[in-house]
């Protein structure tokens, strides 16, 4: 008798690091209060009905934060972690669960500093795990579909939710507290997942998959250089400038003022006042950037991102400059 052909699934490494897809009601699960990032992601892979039969997981966990206290150093040990997986022989591609409001942070500077390789995607969730309709359970089970998928290799870090697939040069959170809050704006997204696979749509111009230049691979303990975010509006009067500039330094990279990202009004515009003090700014040292508050930058060296990607563009681009 013929035995049974054994068909080897690939390998897929899923990261925690809390979020509302790791919440947990603190309500009724049909009302609105819980407590992020309260779940292993143990949990998360087992509530995930049929994700076995996708890839082989290893599942460990990261981090167990809301995502918005994410900083710098969870985002170097998720590099850190993600780039000597994906080096070994078998492993597919790597999926990090993360909270949704820093999502499109965490992407894209994870998209910086990696190899636009094998697929390294991030996943999230509106509805805590223990919510009526999560889900959470669905975007993971996409999610790790595309770490495991053939197609996905190439496109750099990619972001799946609500059955898109998002770059992370595009995604952006446009919603607070829809199921589907998140947009790839006028780009739209790379492709789509579900019942009917993966399906690639549109692929990322070479510029983003090299964005400025792709930032060389920074020590765990690097010191980020301190770049702060400012707001035009009417009446505005360069006083938070000022007053960032005359802010206590010390010899510390994460303490002293080392940039600015301005979100100006329409396409970058920014009030004479502020701009007075920028100008100051930009003299005394400091690199200033210029964004827009309604949305992604057209043209130029930050083409297509929004304030806080090109904050970490910056952060990057002043620490390789310093190093």
């Amino acid at each position: 008798m013929q035995s049974p052909i054994e068909i080897s699934l690939p390998q897929v490494i899923v990261l925690g690091t809390g979020g509302t897809i790791a919440g947990v009601a603190t309500l009724h699960p049909a009302q609105a209060g819980y407590r992020a990032g309260v779940l292993d992601i143990a949990d998360l892979v087992a509530a995930a009905p049929g994700i076995e039969q996708l890839a082989a997981l290893r599942a460990e966990q990261i981090a167990s934060i809301d995502s918005k206290d994410m900083d710098a150093a969870i985002w170097m040990q998720l590099a850190s972690r993600i780039r000597e997986g994906l080096q070994q022989d078998g492993v597919a591609g790597c999926v990090v669960t993360h909270g949704s409001d820093t999502l499109e942070e965490t992407a894209y500077f994870l998209h910086c500093v990696l190899p636009a390789g094998k697929p390294v995607v991030l996943t999230a969730a509106m509805r805590p795990a223990t919510a009526l309709s999560a889900d959470g359970p669905r975007n993971l089970y996409d999610a790790v579909q595309v770490a495991a998928s053939p197609q996905a290799h190439g496109l750099g870090v990619v972001c799946v939710l609500h059955g898109r697939i998002h770059s992370a040069c595009d995604v952006s959170k446009s919603q607070p507290t829809a199921v589907d809050a998140f947009s790839s704006g006028e780009r739209g997204p790379l492709g789509f997942v579900g019942p009917q696979g993966v399906q690639i749509t549109r692929q990322l111009p070479l510029l983003a998959l090299g964005q400025s230049p792709r930032a060389p691979w920074l020590p765990p303990r690097a010191s980020w250089p301190r770049v702060e975010l400012v707001h035009s509006h009417a009446g505005a009067d360069g006083a938070v400038v000022r007053a960032l500039m005359l802010a206590p330094q010390s010899d510390d990279p994460s303490q002293k003022l080392a940039g600015l990202v301005v979100l100006g009004t329409g396409s970058g515009t920014v009030h004479e006042r502020l701009q007075a003090a920028l100008d100051e700014a930009e003299a005394g040292g400091v690199r200033v950037a210029y964004a827009s508050r309604v949305g992604a930058v057209s043209g130029g060296d930050f083409d297509g991102l929004n304030a806080v990607k090109i904050r970490i563009r910056l952060m990057l681009e002043l620490a390789a400059a310093a190093a």
